[in-house]
């Protein structure tokens, strides 16, 4: 790409193929991206090193060049949140395709239209990103991947790229072993990944003045994650992170299977446009086995308790999950307008089990009880590493206040399993397993 796009029609004579020149040229790290015949490609930056650019002027080139009619051509970029994405990308997407004729831009819906019929939507936020369920994508940008959701990628942006192929730049900057991090490692050594690495050593996007000024301004770990895109540096701010790497060192996150003689409990963060987020666990002796993680999107109660009754029998008939309580927070106790009934009257009415409130508590006395509930705790990471990653994302912002992202809801929903256990811990087993149980979360909840 030298900062030319290619030859395209001209919608009032289109015999006459024009050249259009855009005023973008790509900076030296970023030339492989353009130059990768991959279909997916893993991109950590960092911070100023441009991607943002690059990307977006990436989606123009190839909506330039697919001349496919029917459907149209269609391409996306997701940030984490709607003002982010217009204040930061929109006024990208007016400069670089200006200059392109007969070009349109529909300011609500933050979309560029081609003169080919191809077009560049903008999207931001869970809430957005969900209205792309079911639509066809030839290519998508998921930037700032550390602080979307980790199910965007799999559960709502692939399989939009299945119908023609599409590609997709999965793209941020470092923020410590998440599940950024996580797709890294699994897809290095994937044939249909490129992974591009792009510390500031390796460019020249900042002044050597400018680069050491800022390792001074900048703690260690913000500099190695931020800029030399480490995933070893621990995530600046978080609750959990340094009880979570203990748990690892223990032993204590690994495979746990369900015990049959044990009942489930479950305990929730209820959503409506933000996740809804499930935690599974049995109280077994002195530790709590959490087993199982659930997620979902604008999904009404009942879907709901359709998994949570789905989990009760196996394929082969066996019985699995013999749940004990459901355990919410307090806002469950809200009334809707429509009907006036509470959100637990109409989970008392899908589920067979006890809806049981946990207590209102601050931030910090919850943050509290989920530590020390930590310290008892074995989690299989098979079937938890999506809500495990939000534990490990949940972090304070500079003013000390935790910050509210995708992570913060399954964080809530752990929170909810510790302030509520108490309530539940004195008839989920045996009195003889769980007594001593009941005396050391006494000090903590």
């Amino acid at each position: 790409m030298d900062g030319e796009l290619p030859d395209i029609p001209d919608p009032i004579d289109r015999a006459e193929p024009r050249r259009v020149n855009i005023p973008y040229v790509p900076r030296v790290h970023f030339r492989p991206l353009h130059a990768s015949i991959k279909r997916f490609q893993f991109v950590c930056a960092h911070r100023r090193a441009g991607k943002t650019v690059a990307e977006y002027n990436h989606l123009l080139r190839a909506s330039l060049k697919l001349r496919r009619k029917d459907p149209p051509p269609r391409y996306a970029y997701v940030g984490p949140s709607f003002d982010q994405t217009k204040d930061l990308v929109w006024g990208y997407a007016k400069h670089y395709a200006e200059p392109i004729p007969n070009v349109r831009f529909y300011e609500g819906d933050l979309m560029t239209v081609l003169p080919n019929g191809a077009s560049i939507r903008l999207y931001g936020g869970s809430a957005a990103y969900e209205r792309m369920r079911g639509v066809y994508f030839d290519g998508i940008v998921l930037d700032e991947y550390p602080l979307l959701n980790p199910a965007v990628f799999s559960s709502v942006v692939r399989p939009c790229l299945a119908d023609y192929r599409g590609f997709g730049i999965i793209s941020g900057t470092s923020n410590g072993d998440d599940h950024f991090h996580a797709l890294l490692k699994k897809n290095q050594d994937n044939p249909d990944w490129d992974i591009h690495i792009i510390p500031v050593t390796s460019t020249d996007a900042l002044s050597p003045s400018e680069v050491q000024q800022m390792q001074i301004d900048m703690s260690p770990e913000e500099y190695a994650r931020e800029m030399l895109c480490s995933f070893e540096a621990p995530i600046e701010g978080s609750y959990y992170a340094d009880t979570l790497n203990l748990m690892m060192a223990e032993g204590r996150i690994d495979r746990v299977s369900w015990d049959l003689n044990a009942p489930v409990i479950t305990a929730w963060d209820l959503g409506i446009h933000d996740a809804m987020c499930i935690w599974f666990y049995q109280i077994c002796g002195r530790e709590i086995h959490v087993i199982d993680y659930y997620q979902s999107y604008g999904q009404p109660l009942s879907h709901y308790a359709g998994v949570i009754n789905s989990k009760k029998v196996g394929s082969s008939g066996s019985i699995r999950f013999q749940y004990k309580a459901h355990c919410l927070p307090h806002d469950v106790e809200a009334r809707e307008l429509a009907t006036g009934q509470s959100r637990r009257q109409v989970l008392s009415e899908l589920l067979d089990e006890p809806v049981i409130t946990a207590p209102l508590a601050s931030p910090e006395d919850g943050i509290a009880a989920v530590r020390g509930i930590l310290g008892m705790s074995w989690f299989n990471k098979d079937t938890t590493e999506k809500g495990m990653s939000g534990l490990r994302a949940y972090k304070r912002s500079r003013l000390g206040r935790p910050v509210h992202d995708w992570a913060s809801h399954p964080a809530d929903a752990f929170r909810t399993l510790a302030t509520s256990f108490h309530l539940v811990a004195g008839y989920a087993g045996s009195a003889r397993h769980q007594g001593p149980l009941r005396r050391r979360i006494r000090g903590i909840v």
